[in-house]
């Protein structure tokens, strides 16, 4: 099933990502009618893109 917006965050969060953003896919509604679940589903849940950083454990930087 899906979960909300804010349980996304806490997951990400609890596992040590930080800066997390969520943002609606502009054509979510259409996404969302293709998988076929069923009538109005697309007003209930949302396809989004979700973009969060995660620090390295020893607070080194990565080297290129």
């Amino acid at each position: 099933g899906a979960i909300s917006p804010g349980e996304v965050k806490q997951i990400l969060s609890s596992l040590g990502f930080q800066k997390i953003a969520i943002a609606r896919k502009d054509q979510s509604e259409q996404i969302i009618r293709a998988w076929n679940v069923g009538q109005g589903a697309e007003n209930t849940v949302f396809s989004a893109y979700i973009r969060a950083t995660k620090p390295l454990r020893d607070g080194g930087a990565l080297k290129a």
